[in-house]
């Protein structure tokens, strides 16, 4: 199979290479405040020289937007699974199943919005959900070993069937014990930094990271460029400067007409 080549992405998906030197929304301050840097490092004398600096500004700026783009986009996308998480609240304690049902239907999202059971939110949301009065213990006991042993082992501990006289009892216990101790504790989970650098990194792709590498590159080569053009001219002027003052400075070159001889007078 042959292999694709890479086609850069276009200007309006990630910004580095728009039209657009500054948007409404970038701080007009902090690029002229670069501009005046730029212009202070390397001194621009005339037209030519301006167009190089100001060639470099914009590729350091659209760098910039790049990378700004990049850490919006991963907040973003960590704010958009955190609330897709946070609207999945298990549904209240029904007495039967037909009860459940009907409320699911009631309360069911325009689209296809069934939960993905790929963390332990979702995981102890779904559970809380199926938990009705009228179910069987050994379905319950059966629900509760599928959660994994962390799960398991503490509904266990903390609301062990035998404690209770009823199964409606029991499971509305467990039910409690769900919503108000667990769920709370593994949405606290989400807060810390390693639930966010893994869910960073399912956003921040291998393919995302080639791709912004590859923008900052050509934009390199853009200031590269610029800076040698910015450099040849200053040295051309250098010279040509210099020629100039040698010019100037050089004594002036007198040129004498040839002196006569003296006429030698013979003595007789």
């Amino acid at each position: 199979m042959a292999k694709r080549p890479f086609r850069p992405p276009s200007a309006y998906k990630h910004g580095g290479f728009s039209k657009t030197v500054l948007f409404p929304w970038e701080d007009a301050d902090e690029f002229d405040a670069l501009h005046r840097s730029l212009r202070d490092e390397w001194d621009p004398m005339g037209a030519l020289e301006e167009d190089a600096v100001y060639t470099i500004l914009t590729c350091i700026w659209r760098k910039r937007r790049i990378r700004d783009k990049r850490n919006l986009d991963t907040l973003a996308a960590l704010q958009d699974k955190e609330l897709q998480v946070l609207s999945e609240m298990p549904r209240p304690f029904f007495d039967t199943h037909e009860e459940g049902t009907i409320h699911a239907l009631k309360n069911r999202p325009k689209s296809d919005g069934r939960p993905r059971y790929d963390d332990k939110v979702q995981q102890l949301v779904g559970f809380s959900s199926s938990l009705y009065g009228e179910l069987d213990g050994q379905l319950v006991n059966l629900s509760i070993g599928m959660l994994g042993k962390e799960f398991s082992t503490h509904l266990r501990r903390e609301v062990p069937e035998e404690k209770y006289s009823s199964i409606p009892e029991w499971v509305q216990a467990v039910k409690r014990e769900v919503d108000e101790v667990l769920l709370p504790k593994a949405r606290a989970e989400m807060d810390s930094p390693d639930y966010l650098a893994a869910k960073a990194a399912e956003f921040m792709t291998t393919d995302r990271i080639i791709e912004d590498i590859a923008l900052e590159e050509r934009l390199d080569a853009m200031v590269d460029r610029a800076m040698r053009r910015l450099a040849q001219m200053k040295f051309m002027k250098q010279i040509a400067g210099s020629s100039e003052k040698q010019l100037k400075d050089a004594p002036t070159l007198r040129i004498e007409a040839p002196k006569k001889p003296k006429r030698q007078i013979n003595k007789k």
